[in-house]
């Protein structure tokens, strides 16, 4: 039943009232009483010439009765009319409820959460009373929703005072949080504190409590909502925050290393006794000054190189020093930039580290790569270093003529802004991040496939092989080894084979002519008949358009059908490309059935077949397995040829197996194989045929397997041959 929507109580109560009067006004004032007991008399009875008086059947005029029946016609109509409306009004009132239910429903959800809520949560008049307060915070502070809540004249004795439901407040803090209090509601913007409160268990929790008012259209404040946080983990936060402060600026004082902080503008923030020691001056001359006001640190020229660059960049920059003043020592310098809360640069840090023996440690580092560089030049696949940081650090000259980029541009990139495709770097990225926190890589150590990027943009066929070697850090080398000549061999091989596939489903196709034109020719002939039969019936006298109609209908059937069978032999005999999906594979024996029909006729084989219509769908490529059953058949049907003493039959059968797989079987009665043969069967170029290409079987296997399925042939009992074949279920979707 459609339920009206009524906009208002008024509106229903208005359908109601006009209803009520509607059925006032159509109520007859006497009722009129029908008495067929004298029905034979000349006197008709029930109708009266006065109210209520009986009227005399004879006297009546047919105009007359035609009156009266008129109007008992037009009360039935105006009672229908009366509870059509009453029945309107019902449903709009019952709608209206219905609404007024779920807002109520709605209201007291929303009144459940609010005092469920695991925070505190309050409204205050404009005038600084409570009228509401969760029960979080009655919980919490052992308060009662009365006492919270109650009337402003029964507590505010004197300006100051504050509402009950603040009465957990610690008294140290009352004063001043009176004065906040007031002034937010007489200002009528709310208010913001800190203040510890009284728990029900007697201890004290900082809060910080915030209210912001609720106004009207006009501006008028009409409460004030507020909640209160509990922030005592956050102050002892803070005050850990503090004494890490404390203690971080110790680890720095006492550090071996120069560290100092400078601004934006290159003023010194912060120095430790370190670098007091090396330029020997006291960091109370150094703070606030800058190096060009101390002559001291004027020699140091390479201290203040890219100073200025850090705050800008926002990078962290190494730098290498040459020697200075204080020794014939080399340094690095670590330059980062400080930022605050707000992400903005106040500060650039500088630590200092020795690196003389790190120096002479390289060079002879630089020594070995000379000559470890000159044995990965002479390699024929691409040799490729990476460090942790996924940095090309070796390219070899294989590298340069694979991928394009010379050794100049491609050390110092990291390696999958280079060779990887798109596709595959944010698999990379996670695979790095997987090795370094894990030591697990699955690709690592072993031969895989996959397609590398050219400098020029286009994408090539390549083998990879990653090994990892850990020294101060893990470093990775990849040895990449093109396959395009390859798979271009690959793939004019996989031509001559799909083309190899495609003659031998024409051959098989030129075998089964006369099926074929058996089974084309029976929607044919149907057509012409009901063509026929349509012209007929539109070429009568009175054209039988019902019958005309069924004859056309029929007609565009087999026209269908037609039209099916020829799509059918062309999918055979076209080179199709191969697409696996699911597929009815008990569809596609019976469409094969239907091509080899005349050849089991015109050879006398009776087929028997087993098909149950519950077997899983398969995932497969539907013209290659109909080429496969269209194999088998025909050779079942080329077995039987010979055989004259038993009878002819072909029996194909489903099933399901244990391990989610389908299996079709073909079971002849002919002549079957010698026991010697049945294990070459399937290999290429053998054949027990005089005039066969041994390739059939072959091609059935190779389709078979690409399918992840199995194809296998067993002596039949007591005669002939079994082949079967099985194939995995289709995921579900």
């Amino acid at each position: 039943m459609t339920r009206l929507k009524s906009k208002s109580k008024k509106k229903t109560r208005t359908v109601i009232g006009r209803a009520n009067a509607t059925r006032q006004r159509a109520r007859p004032s006497k009722k009129i009483a029908v008495d067929d007991r004298h029905v034979g008399s000349s006197k008709p009875s029930g109708i009266g010439q006065g109210q209520g008086q009986p009227w005399d059947q004879g006297s009546l005029t047919p105009e007359q009765i035609r009156s009266v029946k008129k109007n008992i016609m037009a009360q039935r109509r105006a009672q229908r009319r009366r509870m059509g409306e009453v029945k309107t009004a019902s449903e709009a009132l019952s709608y209206e409820i219905d609404q007024y239910k779920q807002v109520l429903d709605r209201s007291r959800l929303q009144l459940e959460v609010l005092h469920k809520l695991p925070a505190v949560a309050w409204t205050v008049t404009r005038h600084g009373s409570c009228d509401f307060v969760n029960q979080f915070y009655l919980d919490a502070t052992g308060l009662s929703a009365d006492y919270c809540t109650a009337p402003l004249k029964t507590w505010r004795k004197t300006p100051s005072d504050l509402p009950p439901f603040l009465s957990a407040l610690h008294p140290d803090h009352k004063e001043r949080v009176s004065h906040i209090f007031w002034d937010g509601v007489r200002s009528g913007g709310g208010w913001t504190f800190e203040a510890p409160f009284r728990y029900a268990d007697g201890s004290y929790r900082w809060h910080f409590d915030r209210a912001v008012p609720v106004r009207d259209a006009r501006g008028k404040v009409l409460r004030f909502v507020g909640s209160s946080s509990d922030i005592q983990e956050l102050r002892s936060e803070r005050d850990s925050l503090v004494d890490r402060e404390r203690r971080l600026l110790a680890i720095i004082d006492g550090s071996p290393n120069p560290i100092f902080l400078k601004d934006p503008d290159g003023r010194f923030l912060l120095v430790n006794s370190e670098f007091e020691k090396i330029t020997g001056v006291s960091r109370n001359q150094i703070i606030g000054k800058t190096e060009d006001d101390l002559s001291k640190l004027r020699g140091a020229g390479a201290l203040r190189t890219n100073d200025r660059e850090v705050p800008r960049s926002g990078e962290v920059m190494l730098e290498d020093l040459a020697t200075t003043d204080i020794g014939p020592r080399w340094g690095a310098v670590q330059k980062f930039p400080i930022v605050d809360a707000d992400g903005r640069i106040y500060a650039t840090a500088h630590i200092t580290t020795e690196v003389t023996l790190r120096k002479s440690a390289e060079e002879h580092l630089r020594l070995a790569e000379d000559q470890t560089r000159l044995i990965l030049d002479s390699s024929l696949d691409a040799v490729i270093t990476i460090d942790a940081r996924d940095i090309i650090t070796g390219w070899s000259k294989s590298a340069e003529h694979m991928f394009g980029w010379s050794c100049e541009e491609a050390v110092g990139k990291r390696i999958v802004d280079t060779i990887i495709p798109m596709q595959y770097r944010e698999a990379h990225s996670r695979g790095c991040e997987h090795f370094l926190a894990t030591g697990e890589g699955p690709i690592l150590n072993r031969r895989i496939d996959i397609t590398a990027l050219h400098s020029a943009g286009h994408e090539f066929p390549v083998e990879l092989t990653v090994t990892a070697i850990r020294l101060e850090s893990w470093h990775f080398t990849a040895f990449v080894r093109d396959l395009t000549d390859q798979r271009r061999v690959e793939e004019a091989l996989r031509g001559a084979r799909e083309e190899l596939t495609r003659v031998t489903r024409l051959t098989a196709m030129a075998q089964l002519s006369a099926s074929i034109a058996h089974e084309i020719n029976q929607p044919l002939t149907a057509i012409a008949a009901n063509s026929d039969t349509c012209l007929h019936w539109l070429s009568t006298e009175e054209p039988d358009l019902t019958k005309a109609r069924a004859a056309a209908q029929r007609l565009a059937q087999d026209a269908r059908r037609a039209s099916d069978i020829i799509a059918r032999i062309k999918a055979l005999m076209n080179k199709t490309p191969v697409g696996k999906a699911p597929l009815d594979i008990i569809e596609a024996i019976r469409d094969v059935m239907k091509l080899t029909q005349e050849e089991f006729r015109k050879h006398r084989i009776t087929t028997l077949a087993d098909l149950h219509e519950s077997v899983p769908r398969i995932n497969g490529d539907r013209v290659q397995l109909e080429q496969v059953i269209l194999n088998l058949v025909l050779n079942s049907i080329e077995s039987m040829m010979l055989v004259k003493d038993r009878p002819r039959t072909l029996s194909i059968r489903s099933r399901v197996l244990d391990d989610r797989m389908v299996e079709i079987s073909f079971h002849d009665t002919g002549v079957g194989f010698d026991s010697t043969v049945m294990d070459r069967l399937f290999d290429a170029f053998f054949t027990t045929k005089h005039n066969g290409t041994g390739m059939g079987l072959a091609i059935c296997r190779s389709i078979i397997e690409a399918h992840d399925g199995q194809i296998s042939v067993t002596p039949g009992a007591p005669f002939g041959a079994v082949f079967q074949f099985s194939l995995p279920i289709a995921d579900a979707p």
